[in-house]
């Protein structure tokens, strides 16, 4: 049986109480003398970041994972892996692919007991849902920093950026608006639009032909609905 541990610690940040690199590796050797087991080896990184599995000697017992090198993984604690649950769940991948015994000590986690494959199910959902909420949340990021005007990208339809915030172009606008009454008001589908602004070589951002898709974002970009009173007063003047 080949049984190694493994310890971090995040140059960046306070050492955790009781988890600095000795106390990590005294109480990986205390479990191992309890069971009458002997280590390998215990791996060690002092690095800058705790969200990326390119660490240089976790890639070195990675390897030997797979390799088949490997029976038993000891860690301190869970968070010495890494504190993003994706990465979590991509070790934990690689742990069941090639049968490695888990075990964090200061979690009781212990991928042999029936509590300790509940944990890791548990932290596989926890992994799915946070994979599905990224979406969700960078929408929510770029429209916070929308709201503050903050440069998000190419700037939008109707708009430019100086000095980093959104500055209104009045004809972009003028065409914003023709285009959101056309769709509210006339009902006209996103193809028929295009097709009219191209008509009338009312140009898109940088001078480009209208396609259906940019007239739909245009459609339902919050940014135009806030902005909407605005546009009808420019095409009034």
């Amino acid at each position: 049986m080949s049984i190694y541990g493994y310890i971090r610690l995040n140059s960046h940040r306070p050492t955790p109480k009781s988890l600095g690199l000795r106390e990590q590796a005294r109480v990986i050797r205390q479990w191992s003398e309890d069971q009458g087991l002997e280590i390998s080896k215990i791996f060690r990184d002092t690095e800058s970041s705790s969200a990326s599995l390119e660490l240089p000697n976790l890639k070195k017992l990675i390897a030997l994972i797979e390799e088949g090198r490997v029976s038993v993984l000891v860690i301190a604690r869970l968070d010495r892996f890494t504190r993003t649950i994706r990465l979590h769940q991509q070790l934990l991948k690689l742990f069941a692919e090639h049968k490695i015994r888990f075990i964090s000590l200061a979690e009781g986690l212990d991928s042999k007991t029936k509590s300790g494959k509940k944990v890791l199910e548990a932290i596989s959902i926890m992994a799915l849902w946070d994979a599905k909420s990224i979406p969700d949340r960078t929408r929510d990021m770029i429209e916070r920093k929308r709201e503050i005007g903050e440069r998000v990208g190419h700037a939008p339809f109707g708009y430019t950026y100086q000095k980093k915030r959104l500055t209104p172009l009045t004809k972009e606008l003028n065409i914003a608006a023709i285009i959101r009454e056309k769709r509210e008001l006339e009902n006209f589908s996103y193809h028929k639009i295009a097709k009219f602004l191209n008509s009338q070589r009312l140009r898109a951002k940088r001078g480009g032909r209208w396609y259906a898709e940019t007239i739909k974002c245009i459609c339902e970009n919050p940014l135009y609905e806030r902005s909407s009173s605005t546009e009808k007063r420019i095409v009034s003047r």
